[in-house]
Parts: C-alpha cells; sequence; structure tokens
C-alpha cells in the first residue's frame, strides 16, 4: 500500500488564534519564530520508513510530523518525560504550533516511540543530519569524537553480586530475566578473571543487568552507560552511539554513519587518549584515514604520553630500535629480546629485558623487580610509536588543540540544556534509542540557531516587499538599536511583519 493513502491526523497549526492574534504572528512577537522553522524541517523530512510502518485501515494515527515535533520540542525545553510531554501538548504554545492543536498522552507518545524505535535510533538520525548538513553545505571535514558515562534509570541499591546473581537463576530456572541477568554477570566475572582482576568483584543490576556499574563525574558508582560521539567541525553531531562499556569499540559504527551522512568518511579524526590501542589505530590505517590520538593526558608539560604506575618510567620513555630489535632505557642501557608469548587476551607480544638494574641510579624511578624492568611489544606498538612520533610536532598539536572545543560543547549541552543527566528508558535498546533522540533533537536547535539571520531575513525581505512603510520602519529600528548585531535587528523586524 503507497503511503500516500495512509490517512493521518494532522491539523494546521494556522487555525489556532491566542485571543485575537494568530498563533504564528504570537510565536514570532515572543521570540519562538523557531518553533515555526523546526515544524518546517520536519515537514520537509524523508518519513517514508516511518509512514510504511502504518495500516492504512482502522483509526487514523496521528502523523508522524506532530509526535517527533512533540518530542524534539520537548527535548529541548527540558521535557523529556512521556508525562511531561503530555503536559507539554496542553499547555505550552510552542507545543500546540507543532502539534496543530491535538494532545496526545502518554500511552500514544510512548506507543509511537516503541513502534519506531529502530528507525529513531539509527536510519532517521542520518536521514535527518544529512538533510541539514546539505542545508548548511557542509562537507566531510575534521571530526572530534568523545565519550562519557550517563547513568542508567537502574537503582544503585539493589545491586547483585555476580554469585548472588547465579544463586538467584538456580532458584528460578523460568525466570527469563534472573537467567539473562546470571549470564551477563558470568560473562563479566570472566572477563574480569582475565585480566587478573578479582571476579567476584563484579556488581549489576537485576533489573537492568546491561548497565555497567562505573565511576561517575562526582566519583560515586552507579549502573552506567558510555554514549559516544562524533563532533562535525561545524558543531553537528555527524556519528552516536551507546554501549555499556568501552567507548572506543564503537568507532566502526561512528565512522560509518559519517559516511552515511555526508558521503564521505573524514579527512581528519581528534580523539583522546580513552582510543589510543591498537585496535583503533589498526583500523584508521587499514582506512588509511588522519588521526591524531595521543596516549596520554595532553598536559602543559608537553609529554602527551601515558605515565609509568605511581609516576615511574612508563612504555613511552623507552626508544625502540627496530634494526637491533632492542629497546634503550633512559639510563642509556639496553633490553634486549628474550623471547614470544601470549598474554590473558591472547594477544601476541615479544618480552625484552637484561638490562643491569640492580647497580642503576633511576632504579627507584623505573621498577621495583628483583629481576629488572620487563618491556613487552605487541603487535601494533609501531602504530602508537608513529603516533608518538606525529604528536611530538608542533603542527599536529595546533591541530589536535581543536579537538576539546568541537566535541565537549556537545556533552555540556545535552546535559545542561538537554537535561541528560540520567537515562530514563531501561535497557540498551531503550538507552540507545533515548541518546538518538537527544542528539537528532541537539542537530535541530543548532542547525536552527545558524540559519535563523539567513530565514529571518529572507522573510523580512519579503514584508518589506510587500509594505513599503517597512522601509521607514527599518531605518527606525536601526537608528534605535545602534549596539544590536544584525540578529537583533530581525528578531525585533519579525514582530512588525
Amino acid at each position: 500500500m503507497s503511503p500516500a493513502t495512509i490517512q493521518f491526523l494532522s491539523p494546521s497549526p494556522e487555525t489556532i488564534f491566542i485571543g485575537e492574534v494568530p498563533l504564528r504572528r504570537y510565536l514570532r512577537e515572543h521570540d519562538l519564530g523557531w518553533v515555526i522553522r523546526l515544524r518546517a524541517e520536519l515537514e520537509a523530512a524523508d518519513l517514508s520508513a516511518l509512514i510504511a510502518a502504518y495500516d492504512p485501515l482502522g483509526r487514523r494515527a496521528i502523523h508522524p510530523v506532530v509526535m517527533l515535533g512533540l518530542v524534539f520540542y520537548g527535548i529541548i525545553e527540558r521535557h523529556s518525560s512521556l508525562r511531561s510531554l503530555e503536559k507539554l501538548a496542553q499547555r505550552d504554545v510552542g507545543a500546540w504550533w507543532l502539534t496543530g492543536g491535538l494532545q496526545p498522552d502518554h500511552s500514544t507518545i510512548g506507543e509511537f516511540l516503541r513502534r519506531h524505535a529502530a528507525e529513531l535510533t539509527e536510519s532517521f538520525f542520518i536521514t535527518l543530519t544529512s538533510q541539514l548538513c546539505r542545508q548548511l553545505k557542509l562537507t566531510a571535514g575534521t571530526v572530534a569524537g568523545d565519550g562519557t558515562v550517563i547513568e542508567a534509570a537502574a537503582s544503585h541499591y539493589r545491586l547483585l553480586q555476580a554469585e548472588a546473581a547465579r544463586e538467584a537463576a538456580s532458584q528460578a530456572p523460568d525466570d527469563a530475566r534472573a537467567q539473562t541477568t546470571a549470564a551477563i554477570a558470568t560473562e563479566r566475572a570472566a572477563e574480569r578473571r582475565a585480566r587478573g582482576e578479582d571476579p567476584g568483584k563484579v556488581q549489576l543490576s537485576p533489573t537492568e543487568p546491561e548497565a555497567r556499574v562505573q565511576k561517575q563525574k562526582n566519583n560515586t558508582y552507579r549502573p552506567s552507560y558510555k554514549p559516544s560521539v562524533l563532533a562535525h567541525e561545524s558543531g553537528l553531531i555527524v556519528g552516536q552511539r551507546v554501549e555499556p562499556g568501552a567507548e572506543a569499540a564503537v568507532l566502526p559504527d561512528l565512522l560509518e554513519q559519517h559516511t552515511a551522512v555526508l558521503g564521505a568518511l573524514p579527512q581528519r579524526t581528534l580523539l583522546d587518549a580513552g582510543y589510543h590501542t591498537h585496535e583503533v589505530l589498526g583500523l584508521f590505517v587499514s582506512l588509511e584515514l588522519d588521526v591524531l590520538c595521543p596516549a596520554g593526558a595532553t598536559t602543559a608539560a608537553g609529554r602527551w604520553r601515558k605515565q609509568g604506575a605511581r609516576g615511574r618510567y612508563g612504555k613511552a620513555d623507552f626508544v625502540y630500535d627496530e634494526a637491533r630489535d632492542e629497546y634503550a632505557c633512559p639510563a642509556g642501557q639496553r633490553l634486549r629480546y628474550r623471547g614470544a608469548s601470549r598474554n590473558r587476551d591472547g594477544l601476541c607480544y615479544r618480552a625484552y629485558r637484561g638490562a643491569p638494574c640492580a647497580t642503576c641510579a633511576q632504579r627507584g624511578r623505573c621498577t621495583t623487580a628483583k629481576a629488572g624492568r620487563v618491556l613487552y611489544r605487541f603487535e601494533g606498538d609501531e602504530w602508537k610509536e608513529a603516533m608518538r612520533q606525529v604528536l611530538a610536532q608542533p603542527a599536529a598539536r595546533h591541530a589536535y588543540a581543536r579537538r576539546r572545543a568541537l566535541v565537549e560543547p556537545v556533552f555540556a549541552e545535552l546535559r545542561e540544556r538537554q537535561g541528560l543527566t540520567r537515562f530514563r528508558r531501561r535497557g540498551l535498546v531503550g538507552v540507545r534509542l533515548e541518546f538518538a533522540l537527544h542528539c537528532t533533537a541537539y542537530n535541530l536547535k543548532r542547525t536552527l540557531r545558524q540559519t535563523a539571520p539567513f530565514s529571518t531575513f529572507f522573510t523580512l525581505f519579503v514584508g518589506l516587499w510587500r509594505t513599503p512603510q517597512g522601509v521607514w520602519r527599518l531605518v527606525g529600528l536601526i537608528v534605535r538599536l545602534p549596539k544590536q548585531n544584525a540578529s537583533a535587528v530581525f528578531v525585533h523586524l519579525e514582530k512588525w511583519l
């Protein structure tokens, strides 16, 4: 059945009046003209995938433009819960424009999000962001990646140890949630055991076992997820993904989304030390992409490398001699190849030792081991060494200095302006949907902000063309607002048209 044959509820907001004032004019007079442009953006979006999910028979559903407009407007205004969106549709004039006066309740909004969860999580984000990039005439350029930790909806008061989770599963063999919790607990215990850590310290929530207990910004530990973004130099989010942990694992997905949005891979990618792994650097080598990713904190001292334990020499302080296949330590001694093996994760490495550490004056800054310092060289260490050499160049450091300004304001905006300090939805699927909605709302808001002066100027020009007296109004406004910028002049003029 063609989407054109499906009938939706989508009344025009042009028929709504606030007293005797049309709603369109009312919004403009109260600096809410961006809401009008928000609806126009959604009406121009490709919604075919969403519309195809509806049955043309039966009761008419509310149009996706209406539902998406309400959801994104609510997120921008820090109203992201279903019940707060319901109240917003009832009493907010901006929401009236987006809904055309319809007032969907919380269950209707929730059903809409459930029905379209898969599309809204990725494909709609890509489609709409691509539309916004074309509108802003953006091309592939420099991007910056980063991740953060956001608390899950699950309570931290009911955490289970791995052993308790397995015991609960054994007592309830028919309880699917208990079995899932036990399976995840067993998997995470095995991961800790492989890293040489105590597997008995695994904790997880019985109501949301996918969330990992992680350290928060305030140094507390809570069930959490790690959302990651890829921010374009324009400020738009061109890639987003959520995982329970290991933010570096999402990079292939972020690059794939970037390609889908802009039609090409980024020219340069800026990443922090959390992504400095063999897998990440190997990915960029295989794709032949430019990446800047230091091994440690980019401190004012200029070391830009990972420090050793307790302030001792790190591996980066030792220089590898490829021709002789040996390392030179900071004291000038040589560490020679002594054999190869695999670690607990199955990664191959070559061991180097043999320096006269016992009599070295710098031993206290290097090692406490009786046998002396041992270095392990893994496959891919040459990529880390090459990255260290690149970042030793002033030009590379100057280019990398842009990373913080590109990506860190994104999470600040999501947290402080949009209220994403804790996820409301449960489970990895729900969390991915929620984060994608926040990222899409962020892109819409930023695009509306960037295009406001130009679109407003066009509207003003048309209005002045229709009204000759408008020229004198323009002159009078400029005289009265000598210190206002162009955007402010446009906003005030818009009220007169």
